[in-house]
């Protein structure tokens, strides 16, 4: 099972997509991009229940 997450999914026009094996590793990853591509230093609960809601499932 694969976990995806695609930035253009939140309506930014991005071409930042990631995958992981567990979902826990996701966020990390997702943080440094949205610190370095849209200058987001601290990401704010609204927008991390954003992110995981946009986070799907792979087989």
């Amino acid at each position: 099972m694969t976990f995806t997450f695609k930035c253009r999914d939140l309506g930014y026009d991005c071409s930042f997509e990631y995958e992981a094996k567990e979902r826990k590793d996701l966020m990390p990853r997702i943080k440094i991009h949205y610190k370095y591509a849209h200058n987001v230093f601290e990401m704010q609960p609204d927008l991390e229940k954003k992110i995981d809601t946009a986070i799907k499932e792979k087989a």
